[in-house]
């Protein structure tokens, strides 16, 4: 037997990009890519090792494939992201994931294939800033006549990645049923930054300056292991197959959190027994910590797939569907309490002022794709997915509370994305003796989901630390690609 090696680089110039609450964003493997995904049943290449592992028994040839997501470009819009008329707009230009995929080369006869993949899953940037600077009515004319000189800025910065690799191994039961395990081990870091001030000058003798500001700054890494369990079934024309992944395994990570709130001349309800009269007054007041080596947690959920495949004498069809768990909230880093806040009664709980949460809610994905050989030399493919956001609600709640306070006691979240997208596939394949040429357009949308401002400058009032009040926005989101692969066959034999 001879060993294959299969060099294949798909090239997406502006394809859509990963969002911080989606699973399905990235496909994986040429041919997968080209149908949008609906690989858990069978396409019989080194993609089984992340779609299904039992799949690899239905491979036929020893082979290393290397798909490279080259450049994208893509824009997010918050409409009334930071007040009325006041949009938050994120557009990135940037390189995007490289994959590595392959089947090691085994003796015969045996029954054992194994695999492995590097992927990256998830490659997120957010980047986006809004200032406002107008005359607005803030405080009562007996204190300050006329409207106020007001200045609100908004600022944040995030870059989410994870780097899987992954080792597969499928044992052939007989000539119609395989079964197989992926040991999936994942890498995942992110940074976070985000900034808002709040300034504005009384309309009295001194020109009284009144400001407010809040900085966030989050930095962590974790690694976890998920095996994923697959079996598949193949008969004639007809393949299936059925997947599992177990919810992740924490294995090590540490992180640093730092938070800042200050404020100067505020006005301020001085009395802490809410069942007395407010004692109103201007004063100052601070919190700060900041905590490093922090140990992290994060969890992925049990995730449970099923496809099938038809391949019928010039036509295949491929669907698939993916059920994702729910997770229930709980803490990336959990820091002690070590707050420093003035005045020292000043009503915060320094647990929960560094505290970084998460949650997800359960989604189901779909994808389906048809592929067509007009002859030997070409065919064409067509493709199409959901791609449905995690995000949890209970966010959008917190942003409610924090209107009636005037500093932020949240727990921190650093989910941004809340949108769903659908994803539209079209290519076609030329073939050649030793090579092939893939060439294929993607396009993306979401389907107009709400999403909770950043910040809001239209109506600031002291009370809410000089900001409006927060409340839901719409999205608009669009991508569209062009994709070129390109395979080349060095050797060839059967396995």
């Amino acid at each position: 037997m001879r060993f294959i090696s299969t060099l294949a680089i798909l090239f997406i110039f502006v394809q859509s990009f990963s969002q911080d609450t989606h699973y399905w964003t990235y496909r994986y493997g040429t041919r997968a890519v080209l149908l949008g995904g609906p690989a858990v049943g069978g396409l019989e290449d080194n993609s089984s090792v992340i779609y299904n592992p039992a799949l690899l028994s239905l491979v036929k040839k020893t082979s290393i494939s290397l798909n490279a997501n080259v450049y994208q470009v893509v824009s997010i819009t918050a409409k009334d992201g930071a007040g009325q008329g006041q949009n938050v707009t994120s557009s990135q230009f940037s390189a995007v994931p490289i994959t590595l995929s392959g089947l090691i080369k085994k003796r015969r006869p045996s029954r054992w294939t194994f695999g492995y993949a590097i992927i990256v899953p998830t490659e997120f940037t957010f980047k986006a800033n809004i200032r406002e600077n107008a005359f607005k009515n803030i405080v009562a004319d007996t204190e300050s006549p006329g409207a106020e000189e007001y200045v609100g800025q908004f600022t944040v910065n995030t870059r989410l990645s994870e780097n899987q690799g992954a080792f597969a191994a499928a044992f052939k039961i007989n000539d119609h049923f395989s079964v197989g395990i992926t040991n999936q081990f994942i890498y995942r870091s992110h940074t976070y930054a985000k900034n808002e001030l709040s300034r504005m000058i009384l309309n009295n003798a001194g020109a009284s300056l009144v400001s407010t500001s809040e900085a966030q700054s989050i930095e962590y890494a974790n690694f976890r292991y998920a095996p994923k369990i697959g079996f598949a079934f193949a008969s004639g024309k007809w393949s299936a197959g059925l997947a599992a992944v177990l919810p992740s395994i924490n294995l090590a990570g540490s992180g640093t959190i730092a938070r800042d709130i200050v404020a100067n001349n505020l006005q301020i309800n001085l009395e802490t027994n809410p069942t007395k009269s407010p004692i109103l007054a201007r004063t100052n007041f601070a919190a700060n910590d900041r905590q490093t080596q922090l140990e992290t947690t994060y969890q992925s959920p049990l995730s449970i797939s099923a496809g099938i495949v038809y391949k019928g004498l010039n036509t295949l069809v491929a669907a698939s569907a993916e059920w994702f768990g729910s997770i229930g909230l709980y803490n990336i880093m959990s820091p002690a309490d070590k707050l420093f806040k003035r005045p020292t009664n000043l009503v915060l709980d320094g647990k929960k002022f560094l505290e970084v949460n998460a949650s997800n809610k359960s989604v189901t994905n779909y994808a389906i794709g048809v592929e067509h050989t007009f002859t030997e030399k070409f065919n064409l493919s067509a493709g199409f997915r959901t791609n449905n956001s995690f995000y949890d609600r209970i966010y959008d709640e917190r942003v409610t509370t924090r209107n009636r306070t005037n500093a932020n006691t949240n727990s921190l979240n650093l989910d941004i994305s809340s949108w769903n997208i659908y994803h539209v596939v079209l290519g076609g394949t030329f073939k050649q003796e030793r090579r092939d040429l893939s060439i294929g357009i993607n396009i993306s949308w979401a389907d107009q989901g709400s999403i909770r401002q950043f910040a809001n400058f239209e109506q600031p009032t002291e009370s809410t630390f000089l900001l409006g009040q927060k409340s839901q926005t719409t999205v608009d989101f669009f991508s569209y690609g062009l994709l070129l692969g390109y395979t080349l066959r060095l050797r060839s034999s059967d396995n």
